[in-house]
């Protein structure tokens, strides 16, 4: 399955609803901790665990309402690409998402030829993470940017801005980022901000070319990793 015909399958969380991910790791402490902190990041969120891929299969014997596979590439069981192209085959309806350390652009590839529908390394904030998975299950396929991985996707090289330090900001470009990343939309930042509308859209627009962006997802991470508003994801 192509990576075009695997974005077809992919079934993002509707603003407001409940979602459900199923995650595979077999390092007990790094899957509870990683459970918790998406739960915390999304109170619609819940997590299923499992301990390897096996028990992912027996998982979906039984219930495949799930919004998300997030598995863990070096467990029990799991064989990379081939294992995605076989849930792929037999469960078409769930994305599937990889966590990982660190693989190199040869691992990488074949898992999103295979119909994975993004890479994501552990070493990434809890609100990044949280937003490359909407990103991807939105559609566009989310590949970690290195120096390994130059020639990816146009939707990594939207990452290599996402690494990058911040440029320069006003005041005002900052209180808007800091908004944005807790996932205002532009409506409520205009009305907390006590601006219009409008000139919230043109600093959108103006911190997406600063930074390198395509859309206000990839703006968000590109503050997150920048360290603008991290520290205030989820506060009223």
């Amino acid at each position: 399955m192509s990576p075009v015909e695997a974005k077809h399958r992919r079934r993002a969380p509707f603003a407001g609803a409940s979602w459900r991910v199923l995650l595979a790791d077999d390092h007990a402490m790094v899957r509870e901790a990683l459970a918790q902190m998406l739960e915390r990041l999304d109170d619609r969120l819940s997590v299923v665990q499992a301990p390897d891929f096996n028990a992912v299969l027996k998982l979906l014997e039984a219930d495949r309402d799930f919004a998300l596979l997030l598995l863990d590439y070096n467990m029990p069981g799991m064989a990379g690409a081939r294992s995605v192209q076989d849930l792929a085959d037999n469960h078409a309806d769930l994305p599937v998402g990889i966590i990982s350390g660190y693989l190199t652009s040869t691992e990488v590839e074949p898992l999103i030829e295979a119909g994975a529908i993004g890479v994501f390394p552990k070493t990434m904030t809890g609100p990044a993470l949280m937003m490359a998975l909407k990103l991807a299950l939105s559609g566009q396929t989310y590949v970690p940017w290195s120096g390994d991985l130059g020639h990816a996707s146009i939707a990594s090289r939207g990452q290599a801005a996402a690494n990058a330090a911040a440029p320069d900001l006003s005041a005002r470009q900052v209180d808007v980022l800091r908004h944005l990343v807790k996932g205002a939309a532009n409506k409520e930042i205009a009305h907390r901000l006590g601006l219009s509308e409008v000139t919230i859209k043109v600093h959108v627009a103006a911190l997406c070319r600063k930074f390198g962006v395509a859309n206000r997802t990839q703006l968000a991470m590109a503050a997150v990793r920048a360290g603008i508003g991290e520290s205030e994801t989820g506060a009223d």
